[in-house]
């Protein structure tokens, strides 16, 4: 993984094989002190996908009990990944596709990039966000 960071906020992250891509994405918002952003875009491919999504509208307070979680092995495109960084915190979700189905969710530690990933942040001045347990335990964005 390499990142580049322009003069106007926006960080570009290189992914290459074998770099895990939420991790890695993680470590280019310590390294380039993203605390409050966003995930713009991202494509690329991955050998695996961890995701998890919420499959019903009764939510129970555990949120176990209200995530499906996938771990999907074969070759999947990416074809976007975006979201919200808070407290220097990711929170993103994916789109990807596997020549047969397309899914998406949230995205989870443990996808190991297959050819490569590319990712853009941009970092927000004058914000500073984090996300604090509301109502049936769903995380809120909040201003700190």
């Amino acid at each position: 993984m390499e990142s580049f960071e322009s003069d106007d906020g926006h960080v570009i992250i290189r992914l290459d094989r074998g770099d895990m891509v939420l991790e890695s994405i993680a470590q280019a918002c310590e390294d380039h002190d993203v605390d409050t952003g966003t995930v713009v875009t991202g494509i690329g491919t991955v050998s695996n996908l961890n995701i998890h999504y919420v499959d019903r509208t009764n939510l129970p307070d555990d949120q176990v009990d209200r995530n499906v979680d996938l771990e999907l092995e074969r070759a999947w495109e990416v074809t976007d990944i975006n979201g919200v960084i808070a407290d220097g915190e990711p929170h993103l979700h994916v789109t990807a596709f596997d020549g047969e189905r397309t899914v998406g969710g949230h995205l989870e530690a443990g996808c190991e990039v297959n050819v490569l990933g590319e990712v853009t942040i941009r970092k927000l001045s004058g914000l500073s966000l984090e996300r604090r347990p509301g109502e049936r335990n769903v995380s809120r964005l909040v201003r700190r």
